[in-house]
């Protein structure tokens, strides 16, 4: 079995990357195959522009965190976090976009994912090339979340295609959103879907610090290349795995598949 070398040069977060794969393993601990532990490195190049979702993300949460430790990085301004529009944040999120000189990284939580996908639906195939590539994280279910806010004026999330890298994240117990549904709005925004694990809503009460199994999904989405995970073996023995196991030729990492 291959070892996986960790890369050398300038590298922004060092992180065990497939304890972090496993929804069964303890967030922290090391994994060790044939005696070996197994580590990835991540390098971010591009500058990150994080979209929150509503009520905005506090202190603790991982795109604070990110913020804190990636130089490059900045919030998008919604303005109304608590009371938001989708043409007012669409908006704002289209301004932010066009004032960046250099294609950018977006990492969005929650009703901040929507937001994006309303942006990107009505966005030029020119202007797209802005992104070098999307990680939307935790997307509600927007008839609960409309049933539980009942002044949220947003409208049901767009469908497109698209050759920009995304990703679509969902956690087995997302008060949110069942797994089924962040699965269906992958297909609808032509995105890669992963299972995180059991983590809730992944925010600060999910116990991930600044999450960095996040940080090599994000990083996975640039057009340079990572480092080769091709080894089948290697992947399905990480933990609680289904057999079946998709690859993507878009990327170089490999997705745990949803089961319906």
């Amino acid at each position: 079995m291959p070892s996986l070398a960790l890369v050398p040069s300038e590298t922004y977060c060092q992180f065990n990357l497939l304890s972090y794969l496993s929804p069964t393993r303890h967030r922290g601990s090391p994994l060790s195959l044939n005696g070996e532990t197994v580590m990835h490195s991540a390098t971010i190049r591009h500058k990150i522009l994080t979209i929150p979702g509503l009520n905005n993300s506090g202190p603790a949460h991982w795109q604070s965190l990110w913020e804190n430790k990636f130089p490059n990085s900045e919030r998008i301004e919604l303005g109304n976090w608590d009371r938001p529009e989708r043409d007012e944040w669409v908006g704002r999120i289209a301004a932010a976009i066009a004032a960046e000189s250099e294609p950018v990284l977006v990492a969005a939580h929650s009703l901040g994912c929507h937001a994006f996908a309303h942006w990107f639906a009505g966005a030029s195939a020119l202007t797209r090339t802005r992104i070098a590539g999307a990680l939307l994280v935790a997307p509600p279910d927007l008839g609960r979340l409309r049933y539980k806010h009942r002044t949220l004026r947003f409208a049901d999330s767009p469908t497109f295609t698209s050759r920009t890298p995304m990703i679509v994240v969902a956690s087995d117990n997302d008060p949110y959103a069942q797994t089924a549904q962040v699965w269906r709005l992958a297909r609808h925004w032509d995105a890669r879907f992963v299972n995180a694990g059991p983590f809730g809503h992944i925010n600060a009460d999910s116990g991930i610090g600044d999450w960095p199994y996040g940080q090599y999904l994000l990083a996975s989405l640039q057009p340079a290349p990572m480092p080769e995970l091709a080894d089948e073996a290697l992947w399905l023995r990480a933990g609680d795995w289904p057999n079946r196991v998709r690859r993507d030729p878009r990327f170089e990492f490999k997705e745990r598949a949803h089961r319906s």
